[in-house]
């Protein structure tokens, strides 16, 4: 998830205080959840109007349950053209994501990119990108202009996870991009079912994309592996557009 040029930091927004009663070292089974331990918390919308979108690629566990998002803290396939596809829809603009989003990245901050960072924890820093204490706290910051202007365009703010932030998002976004990747993998952190959305009249699925065939290496091809394909899925929340 590297591109070219610097990231975009304000290091004028300091965190605000931990909220008392929140262990962030506690340990769970989902690493690419956020700071967030109360999923029925709800995030108020920016003041100023940004398109919100979830982005993120998804799997078949290894008992055929969708959504499957990694495992242990890893993502357990490499599809290069979902990095690419991922990369020219979010350069340019802010991404909010969880601590354990941010730890996870192999190059951070993502460049080219407002990075915001969801964490409790007052004494975290995160260098390159911006804290902030709360969802809600993210999304004010992604849609405030910085001094000087950094030169992202603000009018669409990227999720990027992980897990508990798309749940909390899903009543707030416009639409979610998510890349089928046609795999069966060990699993234990899970995207929002969104078929259960489409089929509750929430959201629709706006752009159903073609299988596709995955570029192999000359390695993997002489070693004999699989072809793995996937596809791009695009949802519409429909409270948003209708």
């Amino acid at each position: 998830m590297d591109a070219e040029g610097s990231s975009s930091t304000r290091p004028y927004h300091e965190p605000k205080p931990a909220l008392s009663g929140h262990n962030e070292d506690a340990p769970e089974n989902d690493p690419w959840q956020d700071a967030w331990d109360e999923e029925d918390s709800s995030p108020a919308l920016p003041s100023t109007p940004a398109r919100i979108n979830l982005i993120w690629a998804e799997a078949f566990s290894s008992e055929g349950v969708p959504g499957a998002m990694g495992n242990n803290g890893t993502i357990p396939w490499h599809v290069a053209e979902d990095l690419r596809r991922f990369m020219a829809l979010t350069v340019s603009h802010p991404v909010i994501m969880g601590r354990k989003t941010w730890d996870s990245l192999p190059k951070k901050p993502l460049k080219n990119r407002d990075n915001i960072v969801v964490s409790y924890d007052d004494e975290f820093r995160a260098p390159g990108a911006t804290v902030a204490d709360s969802l809600d706290e993210a999304l004010k910051l992604a849609s405030t202009p910085a001094i000087p202007d950094d030169g992202m365009d603000r009018s669409e703010i990227w999720i990027i996870g992980g897990a508990s932030i798309f749940r909390q998002c899903l009543h707030l976004a416009d639409s979610a991009y998510v890349t089928q990747i046609d795999l069966h993998v060990p699993a234990d952190t899970f995207a929002p079912d969104m078929d259960a959305e489409v089929s509750e009249g929430q959201w629709k699925l706006a752009e159903d994309g073609m299988w596709q065939a995955a570029a192999m290496t000359q390695e993997e091809r002489a070693a004999g592996k699989p072809v793995t394909r996937y596809r791009y899925l695009r949802y519409e929340r429909r409270e948003a557009h209708e």
